[in-house]
């Protein structure tokens, strides 16, 4: 059976069922939560994924038969959290390493609902592009860099909550899981630039700053994941560079259908993020590392796309009103459509995660 199709049919068929109020909202980013940790968190981690069935699996024992000091010692410095969190949970908790994953896969699941339910006008198409922009199958393998992102969800509502001192603990936090996460930092002061000038100076100014340092930063991302783990192939490259297209893409969109606008805060921030994303990705050719830095101000394209076509808020466009009602009507099938294409597609063809098994198989 493809679970992962029965999983977005399920999504779907959820939805209708459940559409309404805001307060029903809740109930279906619930069920829909549910189901993604279905498949997401009670898979069976000794066959399921790349990375998990392997070097984080290595890691886990090692962590198990390492006393404290030996931890340290093995970290190095580096996303020292990551190390201590699995060596007291098998310290504390438990060693079996399935548990270990269902944990640290309910902590994903929990925080990307809540951002969902929080600031998503429509909670299904921001499942549908968790599935399309392909970050679900992403948690499948990348521990470090999911818990990471979790916690930047998390930081991201304390932006609006107008909490730097909270922010910055929080993303400091989760740099002690994935170092790189650091460069989510400054988008407590990003999200407050208006989407003017300044903004367009600020992403030239990265752009060229990226590309004067790149290789600073290639070594720099070494010294954390080794360059095995930093290598490009030409099927890296295509697949990097599809990426980029498909941020153009979105970002192009959404200066067409919604023009930012003074007090629009939210939109306005992730907009932002949006620009910055598209930055580093645009390096990738160069490194995949940068695909990394990029992600963690990608990932709130979830909530963003739907803000685009949101039709609850009163806007400016660069279309005609005729034009954006149709393209209103069109345009967010066509995203979700090829959401529901790429991840059926992507899952179809990755050895690590076909055929499914959950725990109990």
């Amino acid at each position: 059976m493809n679970y992962y199709a029965l999983l977005v049919g399920m999504v779907l068929v959820t939805a209708l069922l459940m559409h309404g109020t805001r307060e029903k909202n809740l109930r279906y980013v619930i069920v829909a939560c549910l189901l993604l940790y279905a498949i997401y968190g009670l898979r069976n981690t000794y066959y399921i994924g790349d990375d998990t069935t392997t070097s984080y699996l290595v890691n886990f024992n090692r962590m198990m038969n390492r006393d404290w000091g030996g931890v340290l010692n093995y970290a190095k410095g580096k996303n020292v959290l990551f190390y201590l969190t699995t060596k007291a949970f098998t310290e504390f908790i438990s060693t079996d390493y399935q548990l270990y994953i269902s944990v640290i896969s309910a902590f994903v699941t929990f925080c990307f609902g809540f951002l969902v339910y929080k600031y998503s006008p429509n909670p299904l198409q921001s499942i549908l592009y968790h599935f399309g922009l392909l970050f679900f199958t992403f948690h499948f393998s990348a521990l470090k860099q999911s818990i990471a992102m979790a916690l930047l969800l998390l930081a991201f509502d304390r932006i609006f909550e107008k909490k730097p001192v909270k922010f910055i603990l929080i993303v400091l936090l989760a740099s002690q899981f994935h170092f790189p996460s650091i460069v989510f930092l400054p988008a407590y002061w990003v999200a407050k630039l208006p989407t003017g000038r300044a903004y367009l100076f600020l992403l030239g100014g990265l752009l060229l700053l990226t590309y004067i340092f790149r290789n600073q930063i290639i070594n720099f991302m070494y010294d954390f994941y080794g360059d095995e783990d930093t290598h490009i192939d030409l099927s890296d490259v295509t697949f990097l560079r599809t990426k980029a297209l498909i941020m153009v893409v979105i970002v192009t969109a959404a200066v067409f259908f919604r023009v930012p606008a003074k007090g629009d805060t939210v939109y306005n921030a992730l907009l932002c993020y949006m620009g910055i994303a598209i930055v580093f990705q645009t390096f990738c050719g160069y490194n995949n590392t940068f695909e990394r830095l990029a992600d963690y101000y990608f990932q709130f394209s979830v909530i963003f796309i739907p803000m685009v076509f949101d039709k609850k808020t009163e806007r400016r466009s660069l279309l005609s009103w005729r034009l954006l009602q149709t393209l209103d009507s069109i345009a967010p099938f066509l995203f979700c459509g090829y959401s529901v294409y790429r991840f059926l597609n992507v899952v179809a063809g990755d050895r690590t995660l076909s055929p499914f098994r959950f725990f109990f198989q």
